[in-house]
C-alpha cells in the first residue's frame, strides 16, 4: 500500500500553529512590538553579564543545555526544510500561501507527545529554540531596534544564529531523527549543518536519520527506490550539478544498474569520510551502561512516512444529465522546493 498524504489532523493543527505564529510575527514587526523585544533582549543580556545583546544571542546558540532532551528521555528529534503550497496557509514574504514544514513537524511532535509525553521534539519546541523564536530576529524592525546593520544585526546574521543553534540541537539529539523534507537542498541549513552533525552524532548516526516524506513524485521508480533510501537522501544532493556529491534523478535510470549503484556508494562513502573523520581524540565517549534499577528511557515517537501534500477536499458537482460522465477536477500539485516563509532555514 502506497504511503498516504499528510493526515488531515496534522494538516489542521499545522495550519493553526502557522497562523498563530504569523500573527505573533506581525506584532513583532510593529514599532512597539519590535521595541519591546529589543529592550527585553538587552535586559536579558545585561542580567546574564554580557557586554551586548549580540554577544548574548550568539552565546545562546552554543549552549547545549537549552536543546538537550530531559534526562531519562530519548525523544525522536524532528528537523525540517522547505514546505508546500496550501491555500489556507498565511502568505509568506512573496505573498504566496505556503506552509512551512516547520509547522507540520511541530504538529506531528505535539500529537506524539499527547500520546507519550516527551517522545518527540523540534528545535522550536526546546527551551532555547522557543526563546530564540520569540526574538523574531528575521523581522526588519526587530533588527533595526537592536542596532541595525551598523552593529551587525542583519538578515545574514539572523540566519547564522539559527544555523548555529540548529547545529547545537543536532549534536545534542539522542535517538532517532526524522526529517520533514523530501530532499536536502544545498542552500539549506538542513544540508549544510544539521545532517552532517546528525551523522557524526554517535547517539544518532546515519542509521538514525529517517525522512518523513517519500521521494519526489517525478523521480523514476529506480531513483525512488535507490536514491530515495534514507541513507542516500541524508548524504547526497540532487539540485546543484556544480557542487560535490550530486546525483541526477532524471537520468539515473538510464545508467546501467551496476554503474549507477557504484557511483552512489562511492559518493556516500566520500560524504561519510567528510562528516565522520576517524580521529580517536575527537570521539565522544559512549554513555555508560544503565545501572540496575534505572528507569528505562521514555519511548521515542514513531517515524511517519507520508507523501508531501494533502488530501483534496471533495467538491460538490453540478447535476449532469443522465448518462453524462462526471470527471472531478484533479487537485493541484504542491509546489516543492520553495523558500521558508519566516526563519530562512529553507
Amino acid at each position: 500500500m502506497s504511503p498516504q498524504p499528510i493526515p488531515k489532523y496534522i494538516e489542521r493543527l499545522a495550519l493553526r500553529i502557522a497562523k498563530e505564529e504569523a500573527e505573533q510575527a506581525r506584532k513583532a514587526n510593529t514599532r512597539d512590538g519590535a521595541r519591546a523585544i529589543a529592550r527585553r533582549v538587552e535586559a536579558e543580556a545585561e542580567a546574564a553579564g554580557f557586554s551586548s545583546a549580540k554577544e548574548y544571542v550568539e552565546a545562546l546558540t552554543k549552549d547545549s543545555k537549552g536543546v538537550t532532551p530531559p534526562e531519562g528521555t530519548s525523544p525522536t528529534s524532528a528537523f525540517w526544510s522547505h514546505g508546500t503550497e496550501h491555500p489556507d496557509a498565511p502568505p509568506n514574504w512573496k505573498g504566496e500561501h505556503f506552509l512551512d514544514n516547520r509547522y507540520i513537524a511541530e504538529a506531528w511532535a505535539r500529537t506524539q507527545n499527547a500520546r507519550h509525553a516527551g517522545s518527540a521534539q523540534t528545535l522550536e519546541t526546546t527551551e532555547a529554540g522557543r526563546h530564540l523564536n520569540e526574538m523574531y530576529l528575521f523581522e526588519d524592525r526587530v533588527l533595526k531596534e537592536l542596532g541595525g546593520a551598523d552593529e551587525g544585526f542583519t538578515y545574514d546574521w539572523a540566519r547564522s544564529i539559527w544555523a548555529g543553534i540548529s547545529e547545537t540541537y543536532a549534536k545534542a539529539a539522542k535517538g532517532p531523527a526524522v526529517v520533514f523534507a523530501q530532499t536536502a537542498h544545498t542552500r539549506s541549513i538542513l544540508y549544510n549543518t544539521e545532517l552532517p552533525a546528525l551523522q557524526a552524532n554517535q547517539q544518532v548516526g546515519l542509521d538514525g536519520i529517517h525522512f518523513a516524506y517519500t521521494p519526489p513524485g517525478g523521480w523514476s521508480p529506480e531513483a525512488k527506490e535507490e536514491l530515495g533510501a534514507d541513507a542516500v537522501r541524508a548524504q547526497l544532493q540532487v539540485d546543484d550539478p556544480t557542487l560535490p556529491h550530486y546525483i541526477d534523478p532524471k537520468t539515473y535510470a538510464q545508467q546501467e544498474p551496476a554503474v549507477r549503484q557504484a557511483a552512489v556508494e562511492a559518493s556516500c562513502a566520500a560524504v561519510a569520510a567528510e562528516r565522520t573523520p576517524v580521529v580517536a581524540a575527537e570521539r565522544t565517549p559512549a554513555e555508560p551502561a544503565a545501572k540496575a534499577g534505572t528507569p528505562a528511557p521514555k519511548p521515542a515517537a514513531s517515524v511517519p512516512v507520508w507523501q508531501l501534500g494533502f488530501k483534496p477536499v471533495p467538491t460538490a458537482l453540478r447535476t449532469q444529465p443522465a448518462g453524462a460522465a462526471v470527471t472531478p477536477p484533479a487537485p493541484p500539485a504542491p509546489a516543492l522546493g520553495k523558500e521558508s516563509t519566516e526563519t530562512g532555514l529553507g
